[in-house]
């Protein structure tokens, strides 16, 4: 019986080696195939135009440009009049989530940090590029 055993786990292993053999060399030739036909460079080149141009009679400086070819979906990164107050408003819904008796000490923290802020915000100052953007 035990001959029997190990003669039909030999066969088993014979047949499970030759399937996977035949498999790697399927995706091999696959992979080969693959990378041949994806290394040839295109014939025809693309022409990229320039991002901005200028149709008027208005000469834009360097930093002008600069800020125009970075297009339209740039962001002048401006904060809002109010973005303490709408800071303070989700720190407070955020400290409501936590247990009752941890709410007192990081209402504490926040308004810590909140009054630091404050101090250190210059009120009506405008981001550079945003001031650049409105001259334009």
């Amino acid at each position: 019986m035990a001959q029997h055993w190990s003669h039909l786990q030999h066969t088993i292993e014979d047949k499970l080696r030759q399937e996977i053999s035949s498999k790697y060399k399927t995706l091999d030739s696959k992979l080969l195939r693959l990378t041949q036909a994806q290394t040839t460079t295109p014939l025809e080149q693309h022409t990229f135009y320039p991002r901005v141009v200028n149709n008027t009679n208005i000469t834009f400086s360097n930093s002008e440009m600069r800020l125009l070819h970075k297009g339209l979906k740039y962001n002048t990164h401006a904060k809002k009049k109010d973005w303490i107050q709408t800071l303070a408003l989700e720190a407070e819904t955020a400290i409501t989530q936590l247990p009752a008796t941890e709410r007192d000490v990081y209402r504490k923290l926040v308004a810590d940090c909140i009054d630091k802020l404050q101090r250190h915000n210059p009120t009506h100052r405008t981001h550079p590029e945003a001031k650049m953007i409105n001259l334009i």
